[in-house]
């Protein structure tokens, strides 16, 4: 499959240590070792499923994802508009696209390592430029809507071998490649909804003040990311849900789209 994810923006699985060490030297075999040797690797070696600057790009999209949407907090912090305030806002802002946009790219990435297939995000730098643009115009022209696409995870099948930079085993084939694209696609706006509700839940019932902010920020962000992947759009993540299943698509759908009207104060 090559796929990607793209983000207008539970099971873990273990990524880094012991755990994924173990696993794959049950899985070696003799086919893996005589592509070690093809690629100059002399013993099993342990990747994480993280590329290089694969960390480094997740952390500049949501900070710059971030600076977009609070860029309205930041300037009138500097213009010394209550100050306190302002940053309080940016904070809530920097702790809600962890969840809206991070972990829902995450969501896509670890359920297709899952299925055997190597995920890993990158950034978009038109998708940067148009977030910062939007931003701007919406800090400080009342531009009604922030195009949020600074990355994505992309999306291709693993199979056993050296992958440029990290070594993958896995003896899994695909059983069903329209269902695994169906769950692959549906971890994202899933997070989101769960998160929705996670959030609306602590902004209901914090009794701090702060606290009551980032419940509302982390609802707004995440209902109104995944509200926009559910479109039953291509390349969206509501096109491939659509596809796959009617049902899941409006189970999932259906909430986020209410949720959005509701912050939109249309119902």
């Amino acid at each position: 499959m090559p796929n990607a994810r793209n983000a207008v923006t539970g099971t873990v699985f273990p990524i880094l240590g012991n755990d994924l060490h173990s696993n794959w030297e049950s899985r070696a075999s003799h086919q893996d070792s005589s592509i070690r040797k093809l690629a100059g690797i002399s013993s099993m070696t342990v990747s994480s499923q993280f590329a290089p600057h694969e960390i480094r790009d997740i952390v500049v999209a949501w900070l710059v994802l971030s600076f977009a949407f609070g860029l309205s907090y930041i300037l009138s912090a500097v213009g010394g508009n209550n100050v306190a305030f302002n940053l309080a806002k940016f904070a809530a802002v920097l702790i809600a696209t962890i969840t809206g946009f991070i972990l829902h790219e995450m969501g896509h990435k670890f359920v297709a390592i899952r299925y055997g297939y190597i995920a890993h995000f990158r950034l978009w730098a038109w998708g940067l430029v148009l977030a910062l643009i939007t931003g701007l115009a919406s800090a400080t022209g009342g531009f009604p809507f922030l195009f949020g696409a600074p990355g994505a995870v992309y999306i291709i099948p693993a199979s056993a071998g050296y992958y440029g930079y990290g070594y993958y085993s896995s003896t899994y084939r695909q059983l069903n490649p329209d269902a695994e694209n169906l769950r692959i696609s549906l971890a994202g706006p899933g997070l989101n909804l769960l998160f929705g509700g996670i959030f609306f839940a602590i902004f209901l019932f914090a009794t701090d003040p702060f606290l009551a902010l980032v419940g509302l920020y982390g609802f707004g962000l995440n209902i109104g990311l995944g509200a926009f992947n559910m479109l039953p759009i291509p390349p969206l993540d509501g096109y491939k849900i659509f596809k796959g299943s009617l049902l899941i698509g409006l189970a999932i759908g259906i909430p986020l789209w209410i949720s959005m009207l509701f912050l939109l104060g249309i119902i």
